[in-house]
């Protein structure tokens, strides 16, 4: 198989895996209190998994972005354009429709409760300005959510990337800056690439300019714009890679910070990468494309389809009596979304063919 074939598949693979590692970040519990916080060895290990793990899944996807949007090699204003045009109707239209559902349905249920939910406001205190403030960042509304997201929560990720794509121009130059201060020295490379890591922990806090997100896309697109693919350069870095990422995570233990967190997170890529093309280019892991092309549609709805459970949950109508029953109701929980999530993408894609197309932004 040749390797821009093998590395297309390698990417359709992991949309869906990944997607489900990323649902794992809403499941964290824990943060319900009561009886999931008098349970450490469960409220331990959930805690490990959504807040340490789970993120990385989003990082593959900024990555595998920013080398999909520099593959050609070659970038200049006209090529800039037609890209953002396209992505508008790929990432803006359906960030836009599903902000607006999610903003429609919190309505309409706050209308009978009296209470807004994700913007945890009363609903006769909302206004027009909190509406459009949802869009972007629900944190921006006095007296809701803490969470600097849009009102569909995972939608920060794309908030984020389209950011990062605005920008892109700077990304290629930060890139061809770093690839002719590195040249064809790989420690100077590596000790470079250590040094943008270190630096980019002093990034500003603000909404839409995600740190790891520019990392990890402009790693990718250090891949495009040399025109290489990205699993050619990392497969014979398989076993030092694995090697590193337990090292860096024992130093983690004694030296938690930034710097350490996204060395591993950058370790852990590329052997995430590796061992997935190993075990594609082999037949042991099977790229279903009925799971890969419905993993946007459970991103997109995913957070709605949480919501009951979690209300459940809260009411304490289900109540994790040992650690064991803690466990099995969080990793049973995302298989329930997923079923749903893809149920109902069926369901649309067989009844509603158009308007699925739409809101997928033009993605089959």
């Amino acid at each position: 198989m040749k390797p821009t074939d093998l590395q297309s598949r390698v990417i359709a693979f992991m949309r869906f895996p990944l997607i489900v590692v990323a649902l794992l970040m809403h499941c964290n519990f824990t943060t319900l209190g009561g009886e999931w916080a008098s349970l450490p060895f469960a409220s331990g290990f959930i805690n490990v998994v959504s807040q340490r793990i789970a993120p990385m899944a989003y990082l593959f996807f900024f990555f595998i972005a920013g080398y999909l949007f520099f593959k050609t090699g070659q970038f200049s204003a006209d090529i800039y354009i037609k890209k953002l045009a396209r992505r508008a109707f790929s990432l803006l239209m359906p960030f836009a429709l599903w902000n607006i559902l999610f903003l429609l349905l919190c309505i309409i249920i706050g209308l009978f409760t009296g209470n807004v939910p994700i913007l945890g406001i009363p609903f006769d205190d909302m206004s027009f300005a909190d509406a459009m403030k949802s869009f972007w960042n629900i944190s921006m509304i006095q007296g809701g959510s803490h969470i600097a997201a849009p009102i569909d929560i995972p939608f920060w990720f794309v908030r984020d990337l389209m950011v990062i794509m605005l920008l892109s121009p700077l990304v290629f130059l930060a890139v061809k800056l770093f690839i002719i201060l590195g040249g064809k020295r790989p420690l100077v490379r590596y000790l470079l690439f250590m040094a943008v890591i270190f630096a980019i922990g002093y990034w500003p806090d603000i909404t839409g300019l995600n740190p790891d997100g520019f990392l990890f896309f402009a790693y990718g697109a250090y891949y495009g714009i040399r025109k290489k693919e990205f699993i050619v350069a990392m497969l014979p870095y398989t076993l030092p890679a694995f090697i590193m990422l337990c090292i860096v995570m024992v130093i983690e233990i004694f030296l938690p910070c930034t710097f350490i967190y996204r060395l591993e997170y950058v370790v852990a890529l590329v052997f995430g990468l590796s061992l997935t093309t190993i075990m594609v280019r082999a037949g042991t892991w099977y790229v279903n494309m009925t799971l890969a092309n419905g993993s946007f549609f459970i991103f997109a709805c995913h957070y709605m389809l949480l919501g009951p459970i979690v209300a459940i949950l809260g009411k304490g109508w289900i109540m994790p009596h040992s650690s064991w029953l803690a466990l099995l109701i969080y990793l049973v929980t995302p298989a329930i979304v997923v079923a749903l999530g893809m149920l109902l993408y069926w369901l649309m894609r067989t009844r509603l063919p158009f308007t699925t197309f739409i809101l997928m932004g033009g993605r089959r």
